[in-house]
């Protein structure tokens, strides 16, 4: 299996100590275009949170594209690189939060999951229990300001605690 991934899945499941769900929900080679290294890398990361990316990061393969794809004018140039990659080695997956990108990668016929749907999977896999797993989401929403609709969260809510 093939994933690539965005910033700010890698940005989010650092700020709650939970990189390491990505190895353990998916057996990959998980891809990351050198754009989004530098995005996740960028200014003012706290400490903590830059060792934990660089630890994850360094157990991926970082790719640089010269000349990517081009895809819906909206997107930025690192979605640019994530579609270009995910094309170019036959993902499987691609990790993003991003409501453009992920909609773009549908149409393109990747399939895509989130920050969301990783703690979903955590819970529906028992790497984490369905009560982590919302308190997880309940930290990112209150803490670290991930901005979800009460649609979206009263979804993920459901699907945590629908384990069968």
């Amino acid at each position: 299996m093939v994933l690539v991934a965005d910033a700010a899945p890698l940005i989010l499941l650092a700020k709650i100590n939970q990189l390491l769900l990505i190895s353990g929900l998916f057996d990959a080679e998980i891809l990351i275009p050198a754009a989004v290294k530098n995005e996740v890398l960028g200014l003012e990361v706290p400490p903590d949170e830059e060792r934990l990316l660089t630890g994850f990061l360094s157990s991926c393969r970082i790719l640089a594209l010269r000349k990517p794809t081009r895809f819906a004018k909206a997107l930025s140039f690192a979605d640019y690189c994530i579609l270009t990659l995910a094309a170019e080695k036959q993902a499987d997956m691609i990790l993003s939060d991003d409501r453009l990108l992920r909609k773009t990668a549908a149409i393109e016929g990747f399939r895509v999951i989130g920050t969301i749907g990783v703690l979903i999977r955590a819970a529906k896999s028992s790497l984490l229990t369905p009560k982590e797993s919302v308190a997880l989401l309940d930290e990112l929403v209150k803490d670290h300001k991930f901005r979800i609709s009460t649609r979206v969260y009263g979804a993920a809510h459901r699907a945590i605690y629908h384990t069968s």
